[in-house]
Parts: structure tokens; sequence; C-alpha cells
């Protein structure tokens, strides 16, 4: 199978390193690279098989491919969207790895051209990678994978396709909706940094680099689970859609509890690394970042977006508001008004309402086709 990945960072690079072994991968980046390169890959811990793959800065050859997978961040993708556009022709997939942020919004003129548009609940590997060392390390790898598509029909086709070139078990999800409301990093990354940062003052500074998990506690956790509890409500008020597969986090890390909650947390050996977002100053000290991607992505294409469709389901969401009332305060951004209605920085988000989507009929007649 042809196979272009798009990204050479962490996942796409361990994408490659997978990928090739049995198919025909080409990589797209505009980083220095020969026509052909390698990786030296690692699965936990281990050395592994690895296999040459093609690199390209062509995006015109880039997709000649029966396969498309973008592992861009989410702010990147509307515009992979619109550089692929002309090029990608019928019965091309392209696969969002991860689905979340809104990426079927973008692609409603390529869903009606004939291309399947499918995404991934999560990654399949937790990764580190190097494209200036040539290297891919998969450190762990899910047990299951979940997947939609758009159009609908063609989700089940796509999960016999991504377990085949995984080979890891694949779930095809009932709705596409369910990888867009996946509660991951838009619930537990703007929580917890909500929890380090809600009570910051500008002039304020850190002694040290602080790590995000280490700084959770059972706050935090009390703040994500009533998070957690206001998604689930928008995906009961979302019916005849039916967003079961949408797990709780009580479900998912079996933490009923915010101290259990802030327990398996601390626990999860992946988690040991992440750092909260701050920035050195001249003197030593540390401030907020405000530019790094737990904000710039997980605010735009994850809380605006679940607002934006509570407001459509009629749920309530103080929690959610609080989010996005200390978002505005700390950096001036403002999605939405009191009222529901479009702010200044609407058209900077991907809530549905920027794409003809603004009431729950048309909203959930998108998702039904």
């Amino acid at each position: 199978m042809e196979i272009t990945v798009f990204g050479a960072g962490n996942l796409g690079l361990a994408c490659c390193a997978v990928l090739s072994q049995d198919n025909a991968v080409t990589l797209y980046t505009t980083r220095p690279h020969c026509e052909q390169e390698s990786l030296a890959y690692t699965y936990e811990g281990e050395p592994d098989g690895s296999a040459p793959f093609a690199v390209t800065d062509d995006i015109k050859a880039a997709c000649k491919a029966d396969l498309v997978l973008c592992t861009y961040p989410a702010f990147l993708r509307q515009q992979f969207v619109a550089d692929v556009e002309p090029f990608v022709e019928e019965g091309c997939a392209i696969g969002f790895v991860p689905g979340y942020g809104g990426v079927e919004y973008f692609c409603q003129d390529l869903i009606a051209r004939g291309i399947t548009v499918f995404g991934l609940q999560r990654v399949p590997y937790v990764s580190r990678s190097n494209w200036d060392e040539r290297t891919a390390g998969i450190l762990s790898a899910k047990d299951t994978l979940y997947v939609a598509a758009l159009p609908k029909a063609k989700t089940e086709e796509i999960a016999a396709l991504v377990e085949k070139l995984f080979d890891i078990p694949t779930v095809a999800l009932r709705e596409f909706l369910a990888v867009t409301l996946v509660p991951s990093n838009p619930l537990l990354h703007t929580s917890g940094a909500w929890g380090v940062f809600k009570d910051y003052k500008p002039g304020d500074t850190y002694p040290e680099q602080l790590m995000f998990y280490e700084q959770w506690n059972d706050d935090t956790s009390r703040f994500l689970l009533a998070y957690d509890d206001e998604l689930q409500a928008i995906c009961r008020a979302l019916a005849p859609l039916d967003l079961s597969e949408v797990v709780s986090l009580r479900e998912y890390y079996e933490s009923p509890t915010p101290g259990a909650m802030t327990r398996k947390l601390k626990s999860i050996r992946a988690f040991e690394a992440v750092k909260v977002p701050l920035t050195p100053t001249p003197e030593g000290t540390f401030v907020p970042n405000w530019n790094d991607r737990m904000f710039t992505e997980d605010y735009p294409f994850g809380v605006a977006i679940i607002k934006d469709i509570a407001l459509m389901a009629g749920v309530l969401t103080p929690t959610i508001d609080a989010l996005l009332d200390f978002y505005r305060a700390q950096t001036g951004t403002s999605y939405l008004k009191a009222d529901g209605a479009s702010d200044k920085d609407t058209a900077a988000s991907a809530m549905p309402r920027n794409f003809g989507l603004d009431t729950k009929e048309a909203f959930i007649e998108f998702y039904q086709s």
C-alpha cells in the first residue's frame, strides 16, 4: 500500500518506522532530507526492524497515495487540508492521528468529493523520535485503537485497515463525534494548567521548572471530574447520536473520586516527563508560557469546540465557563461572549459555528451522513 505520512515529529517518525516494514511509505517534510531515509528504530527499548522510506517536500507528489496520515498538531490541520485538497484524488483516505480538534469540519469539501476522512481517538504509541538524529522510539503501544470515518459507512472498512497496518486490535466507533469529544488533552491539560495558574497574577514567578503531574492535587482532580461530567451531559443531550463510546475519565482511569484520580495520574510513567508550561526569565526564575500548545491548541481546538456544542445542545457548563473565563483573564483571548454570541477570537478556533453547523439539527445531520 502506498502511504504518505505528514509530520516528522515523535508520532510521524514512529508511524514511518512501523508502516515502512510492509508498505511503500513516503514522509512529507520540509526539513533537510535525502530522497531515501531510514531510522534507528526501537520498540519498548529493544531494537526492531527498520526499512527505508521515501522523503519529499513536493506536496503534489506526497498526495499520490492510497492513504495519507496527518500527524500534525491541531493548529496546523486547517492549513494541511487546504494544502492537500487540490491534489488528493477520489478513493484516497486521509487519516488524522489523533483525530480530535474539529478536523472533520475542515474536511467537508473533501468528503463531498468522495475522499474518506478518519480519525483515531488516541495515538497508537507513546513515542520519542528525533528527525535530526534519524531515530524513532516507541515507548509503549495502545492495547486497542478506536477509529471513526466520514462518510460513516466507511468506518468498518477503515477499522480493518488500521488494525492491519498497526497490528493493534481496532474498534469501529459508532460516531465520528466520539473522536472529536474524546476526553483527552483538552480536559487533562487545561484542568492541570488551571490548577497551577488559577491564582496567578502578572509579575508572579516560579523558582524552578515544575513538573505537570507532580503539581496535580485533589482540587485539580475535582475540577477535572466536574468538567468530565459536563462533557458526558453534552453527549447525552445529542441523541439520536450514540456517544456512549466517549468514555468518562472516571471509567477510563478507573478513578471515580478526586483522590483516586490524583493517585492514578501521578502513577502513570509516561506522564512523568510532562512539564508545566513555563518560560525561563533572565533572572533564572520562570513565568507561564501562554504560547504553549496546552493553551494555543487545547483551548481553540478543544474547550471552545466543546462549549459551542454545549450551547447547541442546551447544556449548562459552569466548569467549562470557568476555564474560558480564566483563559480570557490571563491572555485576553475570547472565543465567546457571556450570552454565547461569537467574540473577537471565534474565527481562530474550530468551533462548529465557523463551518455552518450552528444548530443542533444541522450538527447532528452532518454526523449522520
